[in-house]
């Protein structure tokens, strides 16, 4: 891949990116997006933004200061942003559908999440479905060929 791959990045990966910037979620959040074209919608960004502000979030990690959040929604600074049209109900939890519809808008090669019910889908419309893990050794090994 000569191009640098086009991503889409699920909720679960930046809340896990932020309690752990050393894990691989904040590796590819905050280490590796030289790597990689970054493709958010304002639908995308409104559900980060949505989570991060949610009471119960913010008890269970008081850590996740003003600060930490503001670090995360940086990472957009330097994302492609998409219109997405249409959201084609395609997954269990209607929330993630916005991602997919996300990654479909903007061509992307890839959808990185941790979500159990989206990485069963392994792909969409051509996109594939991958961990945080998984994404960084792409990005290590980018001649291999896809699983």
């Amino acid at each position: 891949m000569s191009e640098k791959p086009r991503i889409v990045i699920d909720t679960q990966i930046y809340l896990r990116a932020a309690l752990n910037r050393r894990s691989s979620p904040g590796q590819t959040v905050f280490e590796r997006t030289h790597s990689y074209q970054l493709v958010i919608s304002s639908a995308t960004r409104s559900e980060i933004v949505d989570v991060f502000g949610r009471p119960q979030i913010l008890r269970s990690y008081p850590h996740l200061t003003d600060a930490v959040k503001a670090d995360i929604l940086s990472t957009y600074d330097t994302a492609e942003r998409v219109e997405v049209e249409e959201i084609p109900a395609i997954s269990r939890d209607p929330k993630d559908d916005i991602f997919l519809a996300t990654a479909v808008a903007g061509k992307a090669d890839y959808f990185v999440t941790e979500d159990r019910d989206l990485l069963v889908l392994n792909s969409y419309e051509g996109i594939r479905i991958i961990t945080a893990l998984e994404f960084l050794n792409v990005l290590e090994n980018p001649a291999a060929p896809s699983a």
